[in-house]
């Protein structure tokens, strides 16, 4: 949390820094006090700051600033192929699309706050947003109503993935130490696996290497990055006609 002050900001800052290193993204929340000059200029030395803003590189100068939200933004995804639009969710329990060349925008409310979003690999107009409320909620862009939603979790949904090489594989983590796998295609989603990482606390992120695409890395509070190839499980393999993880 900055704002209060400068110095005080840059007192916490370099405190902050001297402890996560040089290579670790220093996150700042300035609770809506900041311009959005004062915001640009921060996102500069740190890398993050809660307001969408586009910024031109050379002048240090914010070129727009879109103000959809009525509250922190927590997630940010540009569309896989449409390089300006723009996906968002925040504390407002709102997910939203928006067209960075002419501002249209397009807003859908959820159960909780969005903790993370991603678009669907395997369809171009549908995203898929986790919640505060332990929810998987699935929207197609071109519809009013979400097309469905997943009681997934028992805490809040801190992240989703999905792999272009195994069509239909969504899977999430959360702060109840789980994760868990679903088959999605057809809008007819299935848990088709769970898996407890009790020593890790609490799990925070998760994604599918590009390269070994049942290979999943997953974030945790404590024990570091774990990793699990999802092809050593054989609910996995079933669900998805998938062949055994190499080396098993």
């Amino acid at each position: 949390k900055v704002g209060v002050s400068i110095e005080d900001d840059m007192r916490r800052a370099e405190l902050i820094r001297s402890l996560i290193g040089p290579d670790n993204k220093l996150m700042m929340d300035a609770n809506q006090i900041w311009d959005v000059k004062e915001a640009v200029v921060s996102t500069q030395s740190t890398g993050w700051y809660q307001r969408r803003v586009r910024g031109d590189l050379e002048t240090g100068l914010a070129k727009e600033c879109l103000t959809h939200h009525k509250d922190k933004v927590q997630t940010l995804c540009w569309h896989l192929a449409e390089g300006t639009t723009l996906l968002s969710g925040g504390y407002d329990q709102t997910c939203q699309v928006t067209d960075c060349r002419t501002k249209n925008n397009k807003c859908w409310y959820v159960d909780g706050e969005v903790e993370h979003l991603i678009w669907d690999v395997s369809n171009p107009f549908s995203f898929f947003a986790g919640t505060s409320e332990g929810s998987v909620i699935a929207i197609d862009i071109r519809q009013e109503n979400p097309l469905y939603t997943i009681a997934a979790h028992d805490n809040e949904v801190s992240g989703l993935a999905m792999t272009k090489l195994v069509p239909g594989l969504l899977a999430t983590c959360s702060a109840d130490k789980a994760v868990k796998l679903w088959h999605v295609a057809d809008n007819k989603p299935s848990c088709v696996t769970s898996r407890a990482f009790p020593e890790a606390v609490s799990l925070h992120c998760l994604a599918f290497c590009p390269d070994h695409p049942t290979m999943l890395a997953i974030g945790a509070l404590q024990g570091g990055l774990l990793m699990w190839d999802v092809a050593s499980n054989k609910e996995f393999r079933d669900a998805f006609n998938h062949p055994t993880a190499v080396g098993s």
